[in-house]
């Protein structure tokens, strides 16, 4: 059986696949903070890749005509990504 046959591939699109890349990602990277509490890079990262699993989110609902969710996905997103630049840039003391 090929991968490209299976069902539940057939059924998603990329941005469902891509929001669930990033929901392992942050997952990943969440449980790895809490392994290790000292490093705070894995924080932000995991910030920027929740900001980027609301996008395709958007993009997913945008494309299944539910525009509410997609407007709310959108602005979940822009502020993640907004605390994850501000975190990045800021600098500490």
């Amino acid at each position: 059986m090929k991968w490209g046959n299976l069902p539940i591939l057939k059924k998603l699109n990329i941005y469902q696949v891509l929001k669930f890349v990033c929901a392992a990602v942050v997952i990943i990277t969440s449980l790895w903070s809490l392994a290790y509490p000292g490093d705070h890079i894995l924080f932000k990262f995991s910030q920027f890749f929740l900001g980027l699993m609301f996008l395709f989110s958007g993009f997913s609902e945008l494309k299944a005509n539910r525009k509410t969710y997609a407007i709310i996905s959108f602005s979940v997103s822009l502020f993640s990504i907004l605390v994850f630049i501000t975190t990045l840039l800021s600098r500490k003391g």
